[in-house]
């Protein structure tokens, strides 16, 4: 073999080798954050409560949630989606579909639509300080048409690890919101997303605090609002 031979060889196989290392290193969008499989599934311990001080009520409720991805489908706008059978136990103990999701995910969102609300769970790339509004589609939760119902949330803890209870997850990122609860009304979101699991931990407080003027002169904040928490206690595929 001549050394121009030999040259152009070596330059070759380095040429093939660059081009299979930037194959390799190909950036991670954060995708596995969102699970489309069929047969991905997550329990849940959900515990939620509401309260109304001016009605004198308070109350809660504790259960077991499973969500699990159902099939495949097409929807009218001719995009992959999936639908989430949304399960509970029955007084004999047997899981019973309670109500039925769908999501679906593209190159630059992930989408879920929960009780008919269709929200935007995660924009990527996933990268720390990425913002968003979640109810960017108009479709909100708390019914109140006196307040506003943007939700702007941002990445944070990208690619960290976290656990729970018995559980624990390498790489994890937390969406939570960007605007802090004022004296008045009170809006905590946050939920963390397992990569190739999907959302492992949520929690969501919705609140107004109304501000009554006393005879003495002092003020009382009466609470009227709701509470919602789930944490992931096993997941499969």
């Amino acid at each position: 073999m001549g050394t121009r031979t030999l040259y152009f060889a070596l330059g070759a196989a380095l040429a093939l080798a660059a081009c299979r290392k930037q194959e390799v290193e190909e950036p991670d969008l954060g995708y596995g954050y969102f699970p489309t499989s069929v047969g991905t599934w997550v329990e849940y311990q959900v515990d939620s409560l509401w309260r109304d001080d001016p009605a004198d009520v308070l109350d809660s409720v504790s259960y077991r949630l499973l969500e699990r991805i159902e099939e495949h489908y097409t929807d009218l706008e001719g995009r992959p989606c999936q639908r989430i059978h949304r399960y509970v136990r029955d007084t004999t103990g047997a899981w019973v579909v309670r109500d039925v999701w769908t999501s679906t995910m593209d190159a630059y969102a992930a989408e879920k639509t929960e009780e008919n609300y269709r929200r935007l769970k995660l924009s990527f790339p996933v990268r720390d300080g990425r913002r968003w509004d979640t109810h960017v589609y108009g479709t909100g939760a708390t019914g109140d048409p006196d307040r506003n119902d943007e939700l702007l949330v941002a990445y944070e803890q990208v690619d960290e690890p976290w656990s729970t209870g018995g559980l624990a997850f390498n790489r994890t990122v937390l969406v939570k919101n960007t605007v802090p609860p004022n004296l008045v009304d009170t809006r905590e979101f946050e939920e963390r997303y397992a990569d190739g699991v999907g959302m492992v931990y949520k929690f969501w407080e919705e609140a107004r605090n109304n501000v009554v003027s006393n005879p003495n002169g002092s003020i009382t904040l009466q609470y009227v609002g709701w509470r919602l928490r789930m944490t992931a206690v096993a997941h499969g595929s």
